[in-house]
C-alpha cells in the first residue's frame, strides 16, 4: 500500500492560489491511502448543515469537492485534527466516511509509525488554555448558535491574517524532536508530523522524525511506499506527478 501524508496547507479561499495548488495535487496524487495531518484550512468549522459539497461555503468548496473526488476515486482518506481544523463535522465523518483521529500509531509498510498533527508537543500555558477553550463545549454551543455566516467571521480573525507560524519555530521543533524521541523508546519507528511548518527527515536514537512542512509555501508532502519514507516537493501548481525529492536545508 502507497501512503501519501499531507498537512498546513491553510486554504483560506477565494482566489487563493494554495487553494489551486491543494486542488491540484488531490487530484493528481496517485496513492492507496492520504494521511491528512490537519491544518489543511486555515479555519474550518464542520457545521452541522453543511453534508454536501454544495452546502459548504463556497470559498473552500473547491477543496472539498477535491476530496470528494480523491475518496471517489478509492483512496481511504485519514485526517488528524489540526489546530486550526479539529471540529471537522458531518461531512468528513459520514458524507465522506473518512477516518477522523487524534494522534494515534499506525502501520505503514510493515512499520510502526506515529502520526500527529505535531501541536501535541506544545506545552506552553498560554497554548494549554487556548486548546481547552476553543475545544470546549461552550465554544461549541457559540460557534452553532452565530451560524456559518457570522462564524466564520469570527473564526477568521481567531486563526489571524497569517498562515506562517507564529514566531521562531526552535523551540518547538525542539520539543517535537524530544516528543519523538521518546515515541521511537516506546517502540515507533518513525514520527511523521506537521504544525511547525518546518520541513525535516532527521535520524534521532531509536527512529526517524519526518516533518511535512507547510505545503503552501514549501510545497512539501511525504510519500511513503516500498522504497520507504521520502519528502517531496510539488510542481509549482501542485502536480504530485511532477514531485522532486526534497533537499535539506543546510
Amino acid at each position: 500500500m502507497t501512503t501519501a501524508f499531507l498537512s498546513d496547507a491553510h486554504v483560506v479561499g477565494g482566489q487563493d492560489p494554495v487553494q489551486r495548488r491543494v486542488v491540484r495535487f488531490l487530484d493528481t496524487v496517485e496513492a492507496d491511502e492520504l494521511v491528512v495531518l490537519g491544518d489543511l484550512f486555515h479555519h474550518w468549522w464542520g457545521f452541522a448543515q453543511w453534508t454536501q459539497v454544495a452546502d459548504i461555503d463556497a470559498t473552500v468548496r473547491p477543496t472539498c469537492a477535491a476530496l470528494e473526488r480523491l475518496v471517489g476515486r478509492g483512496v481511504h482518506v485519514v485526517y488528524v485534527r489540526g489546530n486550526h481544523d479539529f471540529a471537522l463535522g458531518p461531512f468528513f465523518t459520514e458524507t465522506l466516511a473518512v477516518e477522523v483521529a487524534g494522534w494515534h500509531v499506525r502501520t505503514v509498510h510493515g512499520a510502526q509509525v506515529v502520526v500527529a498533527h505535531g501541536d501535541e508537543c506544545d506545552g506552553s500555558l498560554g497554548y494549554a488554555i487556548t486548546r481547552r477553550v476553543l475545544r470546549g463545549s461552550l465554544f461549541a454551543a457559540m460557534i452553532e448558535s452565530l451560524g456559518p455566516v457570522r462564524a466564520q467571521r469570527l473564526l477568521s480573525r481567531l486563526a489571524g491574517s497569517s498562515r506562517d507560524h507564529g514566531g521562531p519555530p526552535g523551540p518547538l521543533l525542539a520539543r517535537q524532536q524530544a516528543w519523538a524521541t521518546a515515541r521511537a523508546a516506546e517502540g515507533a519507528d518513525a514520527v511523521v508530523v506537521g504544525h511547525t511548518h518546518c520541513p525535516q527527515d532527521l535520524r534521532l536514537a531509536g527512529g526517524r522524525y519526518l516533518n511535512l512542512g507547510d505545503f503552501g509555501r514549501d510545497r512539501t508532502w511525504l510519500l511513503w511506499d516500498e522504497e520507504g519514507p521520502r519528502l517531496l516537493v510539488t510542481g509549482e501548481d501542485g502536480d504530485a506527478s511532477a514531485s522532486q525529492p526534497w533537499t535539506q536545508r543546510p
